[in-house]
């Protein structure tokens, strides 16, 4: 929560609404505004539990506390990556797409188009961005297994290794779907 509140007070949280009201799909602009996002609700999470794990478990972890609380908030960040390529179809049917439109533009999409039948007769046209976010949450959940594997405490490793378990079955699921 600290973390968040620094976050807010630095001025660094420009709009906390990102997705307009109506019927229209609204997208996240860009990388950077979902890599923001994955920070607020999932990366800070991850620097906050090392913090407490840093400050209340003694030899907690094997690597400095820095590159632990860069490798939590990468494992945090891929989570929700994770949970943002799963839960796609009803974002949309909601009217967000967290996918960054500036990325869509670039394969010739944009939000409106994912919610459309059209694209589910032809999915390939999102691949190459569907694929790099997946691509994105796999890289930061390699990097939410280096955490775990850090950790010293046996019993706060399998807790901490868990998600990365279940991220992974479902980002094999979600490989194995396509982006249909």
């Amino acid at each position: 929560i600290r973390t968040v509140l620094r976050h807010i007070t630095r001025g660094q949280l420009l709009d906390i609404t990102r997705f307009g009201n109506g019927p229209a799909v609204h997208a996240l602009a860009n990388a950077e505004a979902l890599d923001e996002y994955t920070w607020l609700v999932a990366g800070c999470v991850g620097e906050f539990w090392t913090d407490l794990c840093m400050r209340h478990l003694p030899g907690f972890a094997s690597l400095p506390a820095d590159r632990m609380r860069a490798l939590g908030r990468a494992y945090g960040s891929g989570l929700q990556l994770i949970n943002i390529l799963r839960d796609m179809g009803a974002d949309l049917a909601a009217g967000r797409c967290y996918l960054p439109a500036d990325a869509l533009a670039a394969a010739g999409l944009a939000a409106a188009d994912l919610a459309a039948a059209d694209l589910a007769r032809d999915p390939a046209r999102l691949a190459p961005v569907y694929n790099h976010w997946l691509a994105q949450a796999g890289a930061r959940l390699d990097q939410g297994m280096a955490y775990c594997m850090a950790v010293n405490h046996r019993r706060v490793r399998a807790a901490s290794a868990l998600p990365a378990l279940i991220g992974a079955r479902t980002l094999a699921l979600l490989r194995q779907a396509g982006p249909g």
